[in-house]
């Protein structure tokens, strides 16, 4: 299938401001993207202090005619959802949310993006929040690894230098400087402006020239930014932290985006190490047990040279027996029949940006990256078309030029470890749900969606964090994992061959309340996905084998979670409010049972609850129903019968408070109450309130990161359960602020348990709500997803659906009398997470 042609149309505005207009009626949700060319490597002679990140924190400090809270109230007012993230070439502010919303989106964006305020009383306020982030990112084994990587292949590229900036320099920056630094880089002849949604082009034009065009051009000169010089010898680079696993990458420069070799290292790097079925996935780590996980990636920017990477964890008496297994696998790699590797690796390929299409972010988001690196708006499509062309002498002429001398090896080691020796499908009328049960109690849900030629299947099982105990915590993990493994009838390598074959791909999880599983593909594979859907839910292998080296990747998964101060927190939070069982049960489970775990265990677990009335399945995207219930029908008709399998209530401990110390930089406080079961009334209530408490506008970020500038992070955060739930705060801060910032929390939480949302934030709130709702329904995924969980709780495969009137009815009363109900009834739990000195 063709990746199809863009209907959008680029111009370019008289003040140099680059247009990108995609109109879709198909759903009443916009996004609004601004991307400015600008970020880390453009910082001249202030290269590595962070500068571009700074300046898109403070942006949001007001604009125009907008103060700081009149632009969260605005864009909450509007319905929409914002950030803003920087990398090395540009800096992207966006918005997404209801149609309705799109003339306040574009006004904001103009008066934070060019013509902020950047008042001098936030400068050092704001200095103290990105320096809590700095320090976050040293205490990340993964920001580490990829700092290594990028300083040890880069020698003279600012690419070399992390983007948030080095603490030394980042203090360096004054308030002129920063104001100096947007004068000369945020202009419109270096930007684009994008939009994708529901949205008359003609009437549009008229807001943006309203908006826009009055915006001067930049007379500054762009900054001279250093070539990378050719690499002459191997580069070797390693570093210690605190992580259970080492983490190894060997990594190659490639051209920049534009060359013909580049799409030939796309492909490589698919067919090695994207998926189960890829070739240093399967030899490395299933076949020889040396990685705990390995991948290959290849990224190139536009002008810039790129890289070839393989990355992989691994136990560290094993790391240099990998390093050398992976080099010999590129060298035989080349020499061999890959053929069926490659047709599979373009396929899975194409069906990552067709799934790019499901939503107006996605579609934005492919169009403005299309303009920014190649000024062409069909650039995917000419892109797959170079890539359906490569051959396998292309792949190996490529991979030819990955010689020893140009190769970077960086190693994270534990501490105290040795070093080494076309056209958019037309839209149609949405077709109501339909939902079927089987004569073994499977419930099936059909959801037709032909706007885009994907399809996704989810089932979800009755069982979660409920279904365990402390001899078996981590079980719906670990069987989460060793399920898509491979069956009783394919091996892994069949089924990774057959699923990669096809584009799509299959994965499960674990959460509070059930197993998943999830397969997305394209739709007219649906006849072959639906039966290896089905074989692998009722009939997975759970090799021995496989479950250990699965059972290695989750204590690996697990240690690191005990080193992150927020992972911490919460774990200890719902042990101290739940106990050890039930809810208080980790999702990873502790180190003890995780060894315990076998395959019997694992198999009677599966039979427990894979059953039909433990069971619910739904299918959406593009495809015939008629068709689709045949296939489903076939597919779980032979599950076993059975009583259902029901939780035991959960328990409620007494209110009580802990104090934890990890070894770590920052602080963090957690605060929990019992929350609302899935079919309590109030649930939707306090999903007002959950969005009140996290959202920019809120009172816990207003005052307390705002005004007072006491924490990195805050916010709030929610799951139903059967019975009960869990509605907790959150904030990280600093250790010498711990006490006030606490304080200025439960001061806080206290308004909220008395006064809920107020009277002139409520419509803000439901508009932010709705907005969210709205986007979530997008993708086929998200769709099928909302509606297995629902029907596992007794809910028509339709309630998501339903919830936009369902807020649209609340009141602030009824969002009163529930904050009171869960916040004003008893004492939290509390745990506070200190550095150990």
């Amino acid at each position: 299938m063709e990746f199809p042609s863009t209907s959008a149309t680029l111009e370019t505005l008289p003040n140099g401001l680059s247009l990108i207009l995609d109109p879709d009626p198909s759903a009443p949700v916009v996004s609004t993207q601004l991307w400015v060319e600008t970020g880390s490597i453009h910082e001249g002679a202030h290269l590595g202090a962070g500068l571009s990140h700074f300046l898109e924190h403070m942006v949001f400090k007001g604009g125009g005619d907008f103060g700081p809270v009149e632009l969260a109230e605005s864009v909450q007012a509007a319905g929409g959802h914002w950030n803003a993230y920087t990398s090395f070439d540009r800096t992207v502010y966006y918005i997404d949310g209801p149609d309705t919303g799109l003339t306040t989106f574009l006004d904001v964006l103009c008066a934070m993006v060019f013509k902020p305020h950047l008042p001098e009383s936030e400068f050092e306020k704001e200095k103290d929040v990105i320096r809590r982030e700095i320090d976050m990112g040293l205490d990340d084994p993964d920001d580490r690894a990829s700092r290594l990587l990028f300083s040890t292949v880069f020698s003279h590229d600012p690419r070399r230098h992390p983007v948030i900036g080095y603490r030394e320099l980042f203090d360096s920056i004054t308030y002129d400087d920063l104001r100096r630094y947007h004068r000369e880089r945020y202009s419109p002849d270096h930007t684009c402006l994008c939009i994708a949604g529901n949205f008359d082009p003609d009437s549009l034009r008229q807001t943006i020239d309203r908006v826009f065009a009055s915006l001067p051009r930049s007379a500054s000169a762009e900054p001279l930014i250093p070539a990378e010089p050719v690499q002459l010898a191997p580069r070797t680079n390693r570093a210690t932290f605190a992580v259970p696993a080492s983490k190894v990458t060997l990594g190659w420069k490639i051209p920049a985006l534009g060359h013909p070799d580049v799409p030939a290292f796309d492909l490589a790097a698919a067919m090695l190490g994207r998926g189960r079925s890829a070739r240093l996935y399967r030899k490395l780590r299933e076949e020889r047990g040396l990685a705990l996980e390995i991948s290959s990636w290849s990224w190139s920017m536009a002008n810039q040279i790129g890289i070839f990477a393989v990355s992989a964890e691994v136990q560290p008496d094993q790391r240099d027996a990998l390093i050398a297994a992976i080099r010999e696998e590129l060298s035989a790699f080349s020499s061999s029949s890959f053929e069926d590797d490659m047709m599979k690796a373009k396929r899975q390929i194409a069906a990552t940006q067709f799934r790019s299409l499901t939503t107006v972010s996605g579609r934005a988001t492919d169009l403005a990256s299309n303009w920014h690196e190649a000024r062409d708006l069909d650039f995917t499509r000419r892109y797959l078309a170079q890539l359906e062309a490569v051959t396998a002498a292309d792949v190996r002429r490529a991979l030819a030029t990955l010689t020893d001398s140009r190769e970077s090896l960086t190693i994270l080691d534990p501490e105290g470890v040795s070093a080494p020796s076309a056209t958019r499908s037309p839209t149609r009328k949405r077709t109501e749900p339909e939902t079927f049960t089987l004569a073994n109690g499977t419930t099936i849900a059909l959801l037709p969606d032909p706007k885009v030629p994907v399809v996704a299947l989810q089932s979800a099982v009755r069982a979660g964090s409920t279904s365990e105990t402390s001899q078996t915590a981590g079980i719906n993990r670990l069987l989460a994992a060793a399920m898509p493994q491979a069956t009783r009838h394919r091996s892994a390598e069949e089924l990774a061959n057959t699923l990669e074959s096809l584009g799509a791909s299959i994965g499960a999880s674990a959460g509070n309340n059930s197993l998943l599983l999830q397969l997305a593909g394209l739709s007219p594979d649906l006849g072959t996905l639906v039966p290896l859907f089905g074989e692998v839910l009722s009939d997975p292998a759970l090799d021995s084998d496989s479950i250990d080296r699965e059972k290695a990747s989750q204590l690996t998964s697990l240690r690191e979670t005990l080193q992150d101060p927020l992972s911490v927190a919460f774990r200890h939070l719902r042990q101290r409010l739940f106990g050890r069982h039930g809810y208080g049960i980790p999702t990873l489970g502790n180190e003890d049972s995780v060894e315990s775990l076998s395959r019997l265990s694992l198999a009677a677990h599966h039979s427990l609850h894979v059953r039909g009335p433990n069971l619910a399945v739904a299918l959406a995207g593009d495809f015939d129903p008629e068709e689709a219930r045949d296939l489903l029908s076939k597919a779980f008709n032979e599950l076993p019968e059975g009583d259902p399998w029901h939780p035991e209530p959960s328990e409620i401990l007494d209110p009580s408070e802990d104090v934890i110390h990890v070894d770590k930089k920052q602080a963090v406080l957690a605060i929990g109450y019992p929350g609302s079961a899935a079919l309590d009334e109030h649930r939707h209530a306090l999903r007002m309130l959950n969005e009140w408490a996290s959202d920019m506008a809120g009172p816990l970020f207003t005052r307390i990161r705002e005004d007072l500038g006491l924490a990195y992070q805050v916010g709030a955060t929610q799951f139903h359960g059967h019975d009960t739930g869990l509605f907790a705060f959150y904030m990280a801060t600093d250790p010498a602020q711990i006490e006030l910032a606490e304080s200025e929390l439960m001061s806080e939480i206290g308004k909220l348990a008395t006064g809920g949302i107020p009277d002139d934030a409520f419509e803000r709130v439901r508009s932010t709500v709705l907005s969210a709702t709205a986007l979530d329904q997008q993708a086929p995924g998200s769709i099928a997803r909302h509606a297995a969980i629902d029907l596992l709780f007794g809910l028509p495969a339709s309630h998501h659906r339903e919830l936009p009137g369902i807020y649209q009815k609340l009141t602030p009363a009824q969002v009163e009398n529930a904050a009171a109900a869960l916040l004003g009834t008893r004492k939290p739990v509390l745990i506070r997470v200190l550095p150990e000195d």
